[in-house]
């Protein structure tokens, strides 16, 4: 007796690799980068659109305080103003030599068509005096 294939026949023969896919296909993966990058261009220029605003609103800010900041700088161009006159006063009062007396008496500018503000002066901080 002799064996005999079964009825149907053999399975068919695998000659090919059967290896398991990795992962997505290749074009799910182009698409997913496409739309990661695409978001965060997409961010990114959300962002500069902000700081766009932000700088701005800054401009516009610091247009509409510059009377005040201007005005502020005359108040602290005033008061040191003052302070040197004070200063003077003291180092006037307390000089003792008549020649050092007479020096700092003279006047330094011999125009007094202009106020002339100082703007660094040396010697005590008024805060001191």
């Amino acid at each position: 007796m002799q064996d005999l294939p079964p009825i149907g026949g053999y399975d068919p023969v695998q000659w090919k690799r059967n290896l398991p896919t990795r992962g997505f296909r290749a074009s799910i993966y182009f698409w997913g980068i496409l739309g990661i990058c695409s978001f965060g261009f997409y961010r990114y220029y959300q962002g500069v659109d902000e700081q766009r605003e932000l700088t701005r609103e800054k401009r516009w800010a610091r247009f509409y305080l510059e009377p005040l900041l201007a005005a502020e700088d005359d108040r602290n161009t005033a008061r040191r103003y003052f302070a040197e006159m004070e200063r003077q006063k003291l180092i006037k009062e307390s000089a003792t030599d008549a020649k050092v007396k007479a020096a700092i008496e003279d006047e330094i500018y011999h125009d007094k068509s202009k106020q002339r503000f100082p703007k660094y002066v040396a010697g005590l901080n008024p805060k001191d005096i």
